[in-house]
């Protein structure tokens, strides 16, 4: 089996509940595509869902790159990362909102 696929087939491996580690800093050496590609697949399927995404350092221009691309609710339920600023829309849409207690994950 070859390991060489497309950003699509990436992401269709992905299940709920996974990690997710990023790497990168700002535009340099993240994966947009596979962000791209991720975003698509949980607008269209609604899944992955409830996430939980590691990132050392802000991946993002602060207004549609990068991580912003995973700031959809319930896409992502946890956060463990620094320098916040480089995913403006993931810090407005939930960060906010769900402070450590995930409400669209839950279980029952």
């Amino acid at each position: 089996m070859s390991k060489i696929m497309s950003a699509a087939a990436a992401v269709a491996r992905i299940t709920d509940n996974s990690n997710l580690a990023t790497g990168g800093f700002v535009g340099i050496g993240f994966a947009e595509q596979i962000a791209i590609a991720l975003e698509q697949r949980f607008l269209a399927e609604r899944a992955p869902r409830c996430l939980t995404l590691v990132y050392a350092a802000g991946q993002g221009d602060g207004k549609s790159r990068g991580l912003n691309h995973l700031a959809h609710e319930g896409l992502v339920r946890r956060v463990i990362g620094g320098h916040w600023g480089g995913w403006y829309r993931g810090c407005r849409s939930w960060r906010w909102k769900t402070a450590s207690r995930p409400t669209t994950c839950r279980k029952g």
